[in-house]
């Protein structure tokens, strides 16, 4: 992607973040009060978390469609065995989402099928899993000082657990940006046949996305009903179409080998943004379903065909400028 075309993408995303909240503070009186700005971030916790997993295996040119099964699972995990200590329920949640994640790669190669069928194979599975310990009830969490840690407020707008979502993508930026493993995911999406040539761990770097996109999944479900201090067979059934809306509108590419976790945190704000002065203008679980539709088949647009030929005079112009041309 030439360097003109990066820039529009970064404005267009910029614009819609400073944008958004521009108008909808116009219209509602309230909304930039540290309330709704806390629930904002509040709702960005667990998307942000799930989207950010599924990003990287996105980026390593495949696609994880277990993600939301996964958190569901978690949760349940986290409420049923994690009576005596929350933070061991925790860890359980994560250590099966890592598991699974390891499963999901190692399938790949052994069945030879897309990670399409590979993952949607394990969603089904995991989501018989998720009913059969549910039991058909909604799980409850005894212990609601957990809950009352987590959505505690933080400096006004932030809980621990949207602290922790940050803190996972400052951690997943790092090492994709400055590690031989990250890079390498990036080169297993971008062309993964000169990727082995040139010797990348295609296969290492590819059960490392997994296990990321697992392990996140995993964490963000076991915090979710920690907070929510309940868990249900259903719980995260809605998340994997907006994780995945969150990664494209964020710029991480289908095609793999494009994207990275400031723009994914960029592309889950700005659907949490949306949907969240939407919901205050009154608006119905309709009207914000198609709103989401038309905001990323516009990105998908933008990033395509039409954000080339926008891009174009801009990259003549810099041309000109960096050879001295009026």
């Amino acid at each position: 992607m030439e360097q003109s075309q990066r820039l529009l993408n970064l404005a267009i995303r910029l614009v819609l973040l400073v944008g958004m909240p521009a108008i909808f503070g116009l219209c509602v009186d309230h909304y930039f009060s540290q309330a709704n700005l806390y629930a904002i971030f509040q709702a960005f916790a667990f998307l942000g978390i799930v989207a950010l997993g599924l990003s990287v295996t996105m980026v390593a040119g495949e696609f994880d469609l277990s993600v939301a099964a996964i958190s569901t699972v978690a949760g349940l995990i986290v409420v049923k065995f994690g009576g005596d200590s929350a933070w061991l329920g925790v860890l359980c949640a994560v250590v099966f989402g890592v598991v699974v994640g390891i499963a999901n790669a190692a399938l790949l190669p052994w069945l030879g099928v897309s990670s399409l069928v590979t993952t949607v194979g394990s969603m089904m599975f995991l989501t018989g899993i998720g009913y059969w310990l549910a039991g058909g009830r909604v799980l409850s969490y005894a212990n609601l000082d957990v809950s009352d840690f987590l959505d505690q407020n933080v400096g006004g707008i932030f809980s621990p657990r949207s602290l922790i979502t940050i803190a996972c993508f400052i951690v997943v930026s790092l090492f994709l940006r400055y590690t031989t493993l990250g890079r390498d995911i990036y080169a297993s999406g971008g062309h993964r046949k000169a990727a082995i040539q040139s010797g990348a761990r295609v296969g290492k770097a590819l059960t490392v996305g997994f296990v990321i996109s697992g392990g996140l999944s995993a964490l963000g479900g076991g915090l979710l009903s920690l907070s929510l201090a309940t868990a249900s067979a259903t719980m995260g059934s809605n998340i994997l179409l907006q994780a995945a809306s969150a990664a494209i509108v964020g710029g991480v590419a289908l095609g793999g080998g494009i994207g990275s976790p400031l723009g994914v945190a960029m592309g889950v704000l700005i659907l949490t943004v949306l949907n969240n002065g939407l919901g205050l203008l009154s608006a119905t679980s309709t009207q914000i379903l198609l709103v989401n539709g038309l905001l990323l088949l516009i990105v998908v647009l933008l990033d395509g065909r039409l954000g080339a030929v926008l891009a174009a005079p801009l990259g003549r112009f810099a041309r000109r400028k960096a050879t001295g041309i009026a």
